[in-house]
């Protein structure tokens, strides 16, 4: 009787795992409308604890990508998935900057020993229903892409971002400091007397350092959310100590930026100084870091006394 039931639970366990809605997915999601339509290109990585989930939305629609950090719930019983008010760039928007629709992500997973996949519609609710039709995807699970065919057809999503000739610094004794932060200019504008002023308050506070990130490239792409709930935190991005951005304010939607490693150093410093705590202390987001090859996700928290520091080395 206890092997019986040693096995039932066995069976139950397995069951439970098979369902998880946790990893990273990847497809294409086509208007459900008559005529020809630009589609999107999605990818989702999304974590999974009970019946929460959450993690970051990003697609391509026409010439550029973005992306935004969810949450949501799955229903393990029933492997449905509810992520509400994802804007959705509007189908018929001349650009990716257009018109955005708010829609909710309704999905079912498939799961065999043969592969794995999310299927279902973004659709929108309330008075814009009938101007924003639904949109309907087919996602597969990342580690399922291992025949020829599909890599192929979905390799341009799998890396959403490789580095190019503009994203690397020609000399590479150069560090990454935008025109807009240069603090070397004679005649300063209140812009750069802005970014001064915050250089010397990060120089005063204690320098945290939570992590060691091996990257493979000599370019990166960096983008910040908000953890949590949206509370008005709003940042200062440093690259070696130096300031890349000041006065980000974090939201569901990623703020990007790009740096390039200085090639003469044991290893690059990227720190967050915090502006201030938001209505919820600290203040706290979560840093995605991309090298073309790996994705980092990294979460890191500041204060007025403190700033959180990972430092960045390269793979020889």
């Amino acid at each position: 009787m206890r092997k019986l039931l040693t096995v039932f639970y066995l069976f139950i366990a397995l069951q439970g795992t098979s369902q998880s809605i946790k990893g990273s997915w990847f497809g294409s999601a086509d208007v459900l409308l008559g005529g020809s339509h630009n589609n999107y290109l999605i990818e989702l990585d999304l974590k999974q604890t009970n019946t929460e989930v959450k993690g970051i939305i990003g697609y391509y629609f026409r010439d550029s990508y973005q992306s935004f950090y969810v949450k949501g719930s799955y229903n393990p019983r029933t492997r449905e998935v509810l992520i509400k008010d994802v804007p959705i760039t509007y189908f018929r928007a001349s650009s990716s900057n257009g018109v955005e629709c708010i829609m909710d992500l309704r999905a079912t997973l498939t799961a065999s020993r043969v592969s794995s996949s999310i299927q279902g519609v973004f659709t929108t609710q309330g008075k814009y229903k009938y101007t924003c039709p639904d949109i309907a995807f087919d996602f597969v699970y990342g580690e399922q892409l291992n025949t020829d065919s599909l890599i192929e057809k979905f390799a341009p999503i799998r890396k959403i971002w490789r580095p190019t000739e503009e994203d690397v610094v020609v000399n590479e004794q150069q560090v990454y400091v935008p025109d807009s932060v240069d603090l070397k200019v004679k005649e300063p504008s209140a812009e750069k007397m802005e970014a001064q002023k915050i250089l010397e308050e990060f120089t005063k506070r204690e320098e945290v350092v939570g992590q060691e990130i091996l990257v493979y490239s000599d370019s990166l792409r960096l983008t910040f959310y908000d953890n949590g709930i949206v509370d008005g935190d709003s940042i200062s991005v440093f690259f070696n100590k130096q300031p890349v951005a000041t006065h980000q304010l974090l939201s569901e939607r990623g703020i990007i930026f790009y740096v390039a490693l200085d090639s003469l150093k044991e290893h690059n410093e990227l720190s967050m100084f915090a502006e201030n705590l938001g209505t919820i202390p600290p203040n706290t987001a979560l840093l995605v870091l991309t090298d073309g090859v790996n994705r980092h996700e990294i979460f890191l928290s500041s204060s007025l006394s403190q700033n959180a520091t990972i430092r960045i080395k390269r793979k020889r």
